[in-house]
């Protein structure tokens, strides 16, 4: 089980379209530079529909931000309802560990579905990488079927300078052949 005191949502990021590597000192930022990344990400895409797979990322970064907002929020309850609960009146106390115990749920809650988010974040980042990989392959497939045509174009431009070399020494070809074709013809008679 997850230890909801050492929990930190932070952790939870929101994910870009593609992998990025770098200084993880530069790669680092803000709660406010956070936002405005993850605001563009959910920019309005006028050119048409977005993928399945693209609506399901942006939906999860949104699930994402939202969840570290009710985390927070759940975690200021807790520690309110904690300081509550120490006091006199009994029947404060009693409410103030109600609200305790169901803050602690909610958090816990929220820690299972942000790591189900980040799984499935993280199934996306990887089919991605696959599509992209094989793409790559088909683009590869298309270069080598390309570079054969191109092969073969140059093989039958070589041949046929052969043929019209041979042509311009001997002469037509066959011409030889029927000539040698008649003196045999010739000598049989």
């Amino acid at each position: 089980m997850i230890d909801i005191e050492s929990f930190e949502p932070e952790l939870y990021g929101f994910w870009p379209r593609r992998r990025v590597y770098g200084d993880p000192l530069h790669l680092e930022a803000d709660d406010a530079e956070a936002r405005v990344a993850a605001k563009a990400c959910f920019l309005e895409i006028k050119s048409g529909p977005a993928s399945p797979a693209e609506e399901l990322r942006i939906l999860l970064n949104e699930m994402t931000a939202e969840m570290r907002d009710q985390f927070s929020a759940f975690r200021e309850l807790r520690r309110a309802a904690e300081a509550a609960s120490t006091g006199g009146d009994e029947a404060a106390a009693k409410l103030a560990r109600a609200d305790l115990k169901a803050a602690t749920d909610a958090m816990s809650l929220i820690v299972r579905t942000l790591e189900k988010v980040d799984q499935l974040q993280r199934q996306i980042a990887r089919d991605r990488e696959l599509a992209a990989e094989e793409s790559d392959a088909a683009m590869g497939l298309e270069d080598a079927k390309k570079r054969f045509l191109e092969r073969i174009d140059e093989l039958a431009e070589q041949r046929a300078r052969q043929l019209l070399a041979e042509w311009q020494a001997a002469g037509p070809p066959g011409q030889g052949d029927a000539a040698a074709g008649d003196a045999r013809q010739a000598n049989t008679d």
